[in-house]
């Protein structure tokens, strides 16, 4: 199945918006153009020379990585060195590049909502909340023989997203009125005659990040010359947004300290954990964030977390665990993150459906740091 690349990073920006990233953070398409057409995706946490040396040799025409390869501005894409060779080697073999990172880690049904539930934590909530996400209600006026189609593009486009659904519109019907002037070309009815139409008034929730491109989709797939249509301001925002950085839950049941550290090891597939701070005997509200995360003991322990889990813990970090009487519990960045790649194959799979491409995920794809 070949889709557009537009297509595919639709399907993840519609979860993961751009503009969820930290100021700091380089998001988006970094080598390629969107129209694109792509067959294969391979997935990555890490953009390596051997792991663009395997979309080359298993044909991939897209690279999605986690971490970005390209932060700041090149001085030089000479081949003597390695982000060079990366890139000369991207262009020339057709593969397309693109990062989706603190935004991904930020969104809800993101990568540490992926990673709560693959945990198995249950009523998991933001542990970090970002600020509210601005939500509309866009209200839009078809003759009912329109309305279905109408309905699908809000749907394509991001809109009527709620929770675990989507396509949530509703629809009511009138009589709308109107004369087409002058120069007008009108679908229906006369110039200078008052018509009286059958009309839907169809209407869904839409996050403020996809509201321009949804009227731009309507409009062109709208049959009037004209398009009437509302944009109403929402305060949902304010209750339902639950996108921010790292993740609170609870187990089912209850865990002894040593279990738990036995059911993170196997679940993420791990030969073992570092740890800092004051065991508890149980374990049962469990934070995480991952990456590194570690400034984050203090919000974890003010949220009731028994542990908080993350990577990259430093020696001072362990110290304000203790200093805190909390325990924190160190996966690694990699072992914390490395399930990214079926969290984007999830997202990808939800936005495309029956058009998804193939995806693999790269066996090159390997933790940097290296226990002797």
């Amino acid at each position: 199945m070949s889709v557009k690349l537009s297509d595919v990073i639709r399907s993840i920006e519609t979860v993961a918006p751009k503009n969820l990233a930290e100021d700091w953070d380089n998001v988006g398409l970094q080598v390629g153009a969107s129209k694109q057409v792509i067959e294969r995706i391979l997935i990555t946490l890490d953009v390596t020379v051997d792991v663009v040396a395997e979309a080359v040799d298993k044909k991939a025409d897209l690279i999605i990585a986690h971490h970005p390869f390209i932060f700041n501005g090149l001085k030089t894409l000479s081949a003597d060195y390695q982000k060079g060779q990366i890139i000369t080697q991207l262009i020339k073999n057709d593969i397309a590049l693109y990062v989706a990172h603190t935004n991904l880690d930020k969104a809800e049904n993101g990568l540490n909502d992926y990673l709560a539930h693959l945990l198995g934590l249950k009523s998991i909530q933001t542990l970090d909340p970002s600020d509210p996400k601005s939500y509309f209600k866009l209200v839009v006026y078809a003759p009912a023989e329109a309305t279905d189609k109408i309905i699908d593009v809000f749907g394509k486009n991001g809109a009527g997203s709620i929770g675990d659904y989507d396509y949530c519109t509703y629809r009511s019907s009138g009589i709308g009125t109107f004369r087409p002037l002058q120069g007008a070309n009108p679908f229906i009815g006369e110039v200078d005659a008052i018509t009286s139409v059958d009309e839907d008034r169809i209407e869904a929730i839409v996050p403020e990040e996809l509201l321009k491109q949804l009227i731009l989709q309507l409009k062109k797939n709208h049959p009037y010359e004209e398009m009437a249509y509302d944009i109403i301001p929402l305060e949902n925002g304010k209750f339902i947004n639950q996108n921010g950085l790292g993740k609170i839950g609870r187990l089912e049941n209850p865990l002894k300290s040593q279990d738990f550290i036995d059911h993170v090891k196997k679940i993420l597939n791990l030969p073992s954990l570092r740890g800092a701070g004051v065991i508890p005997e149980t374990i049962r509200r469990v934070a995480l964030c991952s990456g590194s995360g570690a400034d984050m003991i203090g919000l974890a322990k003010a949220k009731k977390a028994d542990v908080l889990i993350t990577g990259d813990l430093k020696h001072h970090d362990g110290q304000r665990a203790l200093e805190n009487n909390f325990w924190v519990l160190d996966a690694g960045h990699f072992g914390t993150e490395k399930c990214v790649a079926e969290c984007f194959k999830a997202i990808i799979k939800a936005g495309l459906k029956e058009n998804c491409p193939e995806m693999i995920i790269a066996e090159a794809s390997k933790d940097f740091i290296i226990n002797y």
